[in-house]
């Protein structure tokens, strides 16, 4: 440590940089710690928002692509980043409640896990409506069987019928489980043995979920076999689909 702090620093200095890298430490080695989320994808589901995207640039290579509630994750270098909060890979700063975007100039939209966090999903369906083209693609993924998570709040989820029903002014030409029943089954084990063994305890609650976060990993994998059973859908993590705006809002096509 001598090295690293040489004599002419304070000795207080030295023991409170020494303090400092141990909680630094001991920080990375829990945050290493963390299990991977426990949800299986096959390669396919996990590709399948790149390959709606190389699908788009073919479709109409000039057209405005927007991911909403991008976070950080950058698709690809000709996709803007649209997110309620500013970031380094964030290029819209907006809400996509109230979209910064004017009225029918967006050629394709990505939005993936998103729309449960929003206070007002019709409302933004609605929005994604207004500022696609006609005739323009969005790619959604979204949620069914997933425990509470909040990024800052968690409102709704949807069985295939209410996905159609929010989607009822576009035509959805694709509609696939993303994530299947294992997956579902996973997030519940975690949160329930975690839950069980804390004793009403929240900081054993949070141990919990690493513990058994790690063991829930290997039930996700089940969805190795379940992902293309054609009954997954009835209680599969969550859904992916493409739809189309195909009509205008006074029923002409």
């Amino acid at each position: 440590m001598d090295e690293v702090f040489p004599g002419n620093y304070p000795a207080c200095l030295k023991t409170a940089l020494k303090n400092r890298m141990g909680l630094d430490n001991l920080f990375q080695f829990i945050k290493w710690l963390a299990p991977p989320h426990p949800t299986w994808q096959s390669k396919k589901s996990r590709n399948r928002v790149f390959q709606f995207l190389n699908n788009e640039k073919v479709r109409s290579p000039r057209g405005l692509r927007i991911n909403i509630g991008s976070g950080s994750r950058r698709l690809d270098t000709k996709t803007l980043n649209l997110d309620l909060l500013s970031g380094e890979e964030v290029d819209i700063q907006g809400d996509l409640l109230h979209l910064p975007i004017k009225d029918e100039i967006v050629e394709t939209v990505v939005c993936t896990g998103v729309l449960e966090h929003v206070s007002d999903p019709h409302k933004a369906v609605e929005e994604i409506y207004r500022v696609l083209k006609f005739g323009g693609r969005v790619f959604l993924e979204i949620a069914f069987m997933q425990t509470v998570h909040a990024s800052p709040k968690d409102f709704y989820r949807w069985t295939p019928d209410g996905i159609r029903q929010l989607m009822r002014t576009f035509n959805v030409i694709e509609f696939h489980v993303v994530a299947g029943p294992a997956s579902a089954l996973a997030w519940q084990f975690q949160e329930t043995m975690a839950m069980l063994f804390s004793l009403n305890n929240k900081a054993l609650y949070k141990i919990g979920l690493r513990i058994f976060g790690w063991l829930a990993v290997p039930l996700s994998w089940l969805d190795i076999l379940l992902e293309r059973n054609p009954m997954a859908w009835h209680a599969a993590s969550g859904y992916a689909l493409t739809a189309v705006k195909r009509q205008r809002p006074d029923g002409k096509e």
